[in-house]
């Protein structure tokens, strides 16, 4: 077929219409409802996160968060790394290995 001959398909596709159907007045429920009826039902997790996922209850979330952290920081404090006398013995001991580490090889 060359390019310059017609297409026997073209006349068709010119005189082809649209049909012309009406939708029932509870297509869009009939739907719906088909949809739901093979929806399955969610399971803990995503029921769990629609129940977080509220903005109302992330901000409520964080805040709570905030207070736990700053609770938790007042009422267990970092413990020092050495004590005071920890601090002494090491500074004068000959053998710490604080002071062995740096003179000798």
């Amino acid at each position: 077929m060359k390019p310059e001959d017609p297409d026997p398909l073209d006349g068709l596709l010119a005189s082809w219409q649209m049909p012309q159907a009406e939708t029932p007045p509870d297509f869009r429920r009939e739907v719906w409802r088909r949809v739901s009826a093979t929806a399955s039902e969610p399971g803990w997790i995503e029921k769990l996160a629609w129940w977080l996922l509220r903005p109302k209850r992330e901000a409520c979330i964080i805040a709570a968060a905030i207070m736990l952290a700053v609770l938790w920081g007042l009422t267990h404090p970092a413990e020092p790394e050495f004590t005071p006398h920890d601090a002494y013995v090491m500074s004068v001991s000959p053998f710490d290995p604080h002071h062995l580490g740096g003179r000798y090889p």
